[in-house]
């Protein structure tokens, strides 16, 4: 299943081309072992690579396989590129499959692809992956976008 594309161009000297969106609700609440504001910066490179045009989602939900207006869903906020583009039901049953598990047993049984992704998560909502520090030299490390573009760090959400 294709989920995103990251599409390049290429210039002779680094651009900066957008500044970084900034987050302007509440900082979110931890999930899968990153901080709230692990969350945000995540978030916010994401928002950035799309917003610049270098990265595009499928338009149909990595989980129902519905088309439609998609949202993003990140189980690693170290590569926050890597979203899955999910429906808006497939993406709150995923934050609340530990409160309700039956909901979410259901859900999978009844409206998930065969081979899904969400499949592999543990149902009582526990981390699927080891924490890893997502400050904003190591997200950047691996970040995939070209050399030229030159992300703004000092607008990075330092929460």
């Amino acid at each position: 299943m294709h989920r995103f594309q990251f599409v390049t161009l290429t210039f002779d000297k680094p651009q900066t081309v957008f500044r970084l969106p900034q987050w302007r609700w509440p900082v979110t609440r931890p999930y899968n072992g990153f901080s709230g504001g692990a969350r945000i910066r995540g978030w916010q490179l994401n928002r950035f690579y799309r917003q610049n045009g270098w990265l595009r989602y499928d338009d149909v939900c990595s989980v129902t396989g519905t088309v439609g207006d998609m949202g993003l869903h990140n189980e690693d906020y170290s590569r926050p590129w890597a979203a899955y583009p999910v429906s808006k039901r497939a993406h709150t049953l995923i934050h609340t499959r530990a409160r309700f598990p039956k909901a979410w047993v259901a859900f999978l049984a009844n409206e998930a692809l065969p081979d899904t992704w969400a499949k592999t998560l543990p149902p009582d909502g526990g981390v699927s992956i080891a924490h890893r520090d997502c400050g904003v030299v190591n997200l950047l490390e691996h970040a995939p976008h070209p050399r030229w573009v030159v992300v703004p760090e000092n607008e990075f959400d330092l929460r």
